[in-house]
C-alpha cells in the first residue's frame, strides 16, 4: 500500500478552523491510504474527497479527536483532491 499527499502549502482560517487542502496518488495495487494531517490539526471535524477520475471513493476516520483519516476508492491506483476541516 502506497499513498502519496501533497498538502497545499497555505491552509485557510475561519475563527478556530484550518483548513486544509491538498492532493493524493494511491499506488501499488491498492484502494486504500490513510492521510495524517496530525502536523496542521489538533482534532480532525470533517474531510471531503474529489476522485480525480469518476470512482466510487470516500474518506472515513475513527474518532473525533482523530487526525489521521483513510481513503477508500472502489478500484486501485487512483487519486484525487481532499478538503479537512479541523481544530488548529
Amino acid at each position: 500500500m502506497a499513498i502519496s499527499v501533497v498538502i497545499d502549502e497555505r491552509p485557510a482560517t475561519i475563527g478556530n478552523l484550518h483548513v486544509v487542502t491538498g492532493t493524493y496518488t494511491i499506488s501499488g495495487g491498492t484502494d486504500t491510504g490513510a492521510v495524517d494531517l496530525s502536523s496542521h490539526l489538533s482534532t480532525l471535524l470533517s474531510v471531503t474527497v474529489n476522485p480525480s477520475a469518476a470512482d466510487e471513493c470516500h474518506a472515513h476516520f475513527a474518532n473525533e479527536s482523530d487526525t489521521t483519516f483513510d481513503i477508500k476508492h472502489a478500484s486501485n491506483n487512483k487519486s484525487g483532491r481532499f478538503t479537512a476541516i479541523g481544530f488548529r
